[in-house]
């Protein structure tokens, strides 16, 4: 049967140093400081994070502009749906500025979106006014205006987007097949109609000064 443990015959304890007691001590201490600091560190990084996207997304609204309410959309919306507005996403480059491709997020709608540069205030309600009015034209053979967003120095225009290249691409371009006589005269009778609506049919008269093989959707 074995013996009961005589503690007193057991070995002492090597006794704890100063220096032993104090890196335990410093320990304690250490351990929850940096535990600390690394959420602080984490918390500051969320908010300049926060902060940078509310910058990146801030758009600039005046008064006026409630009246276009309806026809405005929010740009993080359209920079949702270019990717950032990623080179990838390019339809083409013109005299005011680039047009991305854009697939609206919950719609899945593809449009076209136009960046232009407007540093000066002057006369942007005018034009603002005037492409929502222009958002109002219903013709098969004009391209639909859907809305528009304002930032500062800038302004982006949303159109309808169409699945095919420009009229330029298939008489210049490489790749393309040759169009026929049947067909170029279908295109040409297209825009004839399109700016007959626009000078004679519609309630306004619309003129456009930008007629091009570029700006012809085919």
């Amino acid at each position: 049967m074995a013996q009961g443990l005589d503690y007193a015959k057991l070995p002492s304890l090597p006794p704890v140093t100063a220096t032993a007691a104090s890196k335990h001590m410093a320990a304690k201490i250490w351990v929850p400081v940096s535990l600390s600091v690394t959420v602080v560190a984490i918390v500051g990084l969320l908010l300049l994070f926060t902060r940078h996207r509310r910058r990146m997304y801030v758009e600039l609204m005046e008064d006026w502009e409630a009246e276009f309410g309806p026809h405005r959309f929010a740009y993080k919306d359209l920079h949702k749906a270019t990717r950032g507005f990623h080179d990838d996403m390019v339809l083409g480059v013109g005299g005011f500025g680039k047009v991305y491709k854009g697939v609206m997020s919950g719609s899945g709608i593809d449009v076209a979106i136009k960046k232009v540069c407007h540093d000066s205030k002057q006369g942007m309600r005018e034009l603002i006014a005037e492409i929502v009015s222009l958002g109002r034209l219903r013709h098969r053979n004009v391209v639909q205006s859907l809305g528009y967003c304002q930032r500062k120095g800038e302004l982006l225009l949303v159109y309808d987007y169409m699945t095919n290249d420009s009229l330029d691409r298939y008489l210049y371009g490489k790749g393309k097949p040759a169009l026929n006589w049947i067909q170029r005269i279908h295109i040409i009778k297209g825009v004839a109609f399109g700016l007959l609506y626009l000078y004679e049919d519609w309630e306004q008269v619309v003129i456009y000064r930008d007629i091009k093989a570029s700006n012809v959707l085919t």
